[in-house]
């Protein structure tokens, strides 16, 4: 992965305002920062609330909860739109003010993290191309499109395709800038080059895990590979079988260094729509093999239901959405190979549902667990290609992530968050009394009140702090825009 542009303030243009736009907006809002985006031209890339397209807008965030309205939303539509929009915005009011600036991409995350209920938020949506040089065999993508538009216009346009999210609804640059290098992808050993790397460096590999503290990034150079069809499927088996799916997890995770086109996860989930909890098991093999024998194990527990076709990367994308319309909390914990910490979450989740079942009533709650293989090659071919800032690990491991959702009021999410949060915190002192926690706690899953970039290390963390010295040395991006997890909150 390489930066096409980086919009900080050490490197923005500061362009004039002296261009030709449609004055859409004749008078003042009488917000500062938005009235300020209008006198520096941009009226034209402005909605408010008063706009016909802004509350259709709003409602695309993916939880309800991080659905807030924003005094103005900026939609640039070029990188010298968001150089010209972030020096105006720099100026504005002299930093005074209680008002801040969100940056959004896909509208995944928690609240506050890519929104802002005072200010304005820039929101990345138009820009959200993707092309192709076949000279260099690089796509070049822009950061708020979603996967499955990228997946489907490069296979379209130039039959290729890139690493990338497994969920088709996600945004590009958030999903990026959280360490995309070592997680999260069916593609995880294809290797990818960085002509920006000589250029800046540090920067370079600050951004990749280091979140929103250094800029916004407007485009990523990705090296492509010619379009396969993926073998893909899936696996739904009632709880009765969990130890036999966590025992699968397990095998798979140590011995995926041998099929390393083979890639699988796990998803217990509740929801209204279930009679119960059930398990489903997402597997791929990226070469489209259908003979591969990795995923024996779990096509010989006797299915509720499954599929094992061929089929596009943008298929399976596209198929692959986050369920959205629901208020939701989240967080993620790293263990070592375990069986016993494993099946201890696999309990501690039903516990979880009897219990909101109990508080809040069967229908009106959903919950997951997610366990996701984190295999020693991931981390290894990250390093061999520069590294990013997540640490390597020590061994083969599982990350696990939960998360609840309600469908009623802000009462029923604190009621759900509060006992998804207990659980999370039994789960986390089990897995420090068995000595198989692991520090990392990846950015795009954590709840607010965790530490990603702590848990990446002490050298790292003031790596990043360094770097974010010397592209912003006043603190606009730790200040002005305070969304997501910054360095000046991280000791």
């Amino acid at each position: 992965m390489a930066l096409g542009h980086l919009i900080s303030l050490l490197s923005m243009s500061m362009v004039s305002s002296a261009q030709n736009y449609t004055q859409d907006l004749e008078n003042p809002t009488g917000f500062p920062p938005c009235d300020a985006l209008v006198s520096a031209g941009l009226s034209n890339r402005i909605l408010t609330a008063s706009s016909e397209e802004y509350e259709p807008r709003i409602q695309s965030w993916w939880s309800t909860n991080t659905r807030q309205h924003p005094w103005c939303l900026f939609q640039p539509r070029t990188t010298q739109e968001v150089s010209t929009a972030i020096s105006t915005l720099e100026k504005a009011g002299g930093g005074a003010g209680d008002w801040h600036i969100a940056i959004r991409s896909g509208g995944h995350g928690w609240p506050g993290s890519n929104n802002v209920l005072k200010g304005v938020t820039i929101d990345l949506g138009n820009m959200n191309n993707s092309w192709y040089d076949t000279e260099h065999k690089l796509a070049s993508i822009e950061p708020g499109a979603y996967w499955r538009d990228i997946y489907f216009n490069l296979l379209d346009k130039y039959n290729v395709t890139v690493t990338g999210g497994r969920d088709g609804d996600v945004g590009v640059g958030g999903f990026l800038l959280g360490g995309r290098d070592l997680l999260l992808l069916w593609y995880e050993r294809i290797w990818v080059r960085h002509p920006n790397a000589q250029e800046y460096p540090d920067l370079f590999k600050a951004l990749k895990g280091g979140g929103p503290n250094f800029g916004i990034v407007t485009r990523f150079d990705v090296e492509a590979m010619p379009a396969v069809d993926l073998a893909y499927g899936h696996n739904v088996v009632s709880l009765d079988h969990s130890d036999e799916i966590v025992d699968n997890v397990l095998d798979f995770t140590e011995n995926v260094a041998e099929r390393p086109h083979d890639h699988m996860f796990v998803l217990y989930e509740h929801s209204p729509e279930m009679n119960g909890t059930i398990i489903l098991s997402v597997t791929t093999n990226t070469q489209g093999d259908m003979n591969t024998t990795s995923f024996d194990g779990v096509r010989e527990i006797p299915a509720l239901s499954s599929s094992w076709d061929k089929m596009s990367l943008a298929v399976a994308a596209n198929a692959s959405q986050v369920s959205s319309g629901y208020s939701s909390a989240g967080s993620t914990l790293t263990f070592l190979s375990s069986p016993s910490i494993l099946r201890h979450a696999a309990d501690l989740h039903t516990n979880l549902v009897n219990r909101l079942t109990t508080l809040l009533g069967a229908d009106n709650f959903l919950s997951s667990i997610i366990l996701q293989p984190m295999p020693t090659l991931y981390s290894d071919i990250s390093a061999s290609k520069g590294g990013s800032m997540l640490p390597p690990f020590p061994s083969n491991a599982v990350m696990w992530t939960g998360g609840v959702g309600v469908s009623g009021s802000d009462a029923q999410l604190a009621i759900a968050e509060t006992e998804f949060l207990a659980m999370t915190a039994e789960l986390e002192r089990a897995a420090k009394d068995d000595g198989v926690l692991l520090e990392l706690r990846y950015m795009n899953y954590a709840h607010p009140g965790q530490d990603p970039l702590g848990s990446y290390g002490e050298s790292k963390l003031e790596f990043m702090k360094k770097v974010a010295e010397e592209v912003d040395p006043g603190g606009f991006w730790q200040g002005r825009v305070p969304g997501g997890f910054k360095l000046s909150r991280t000791g």
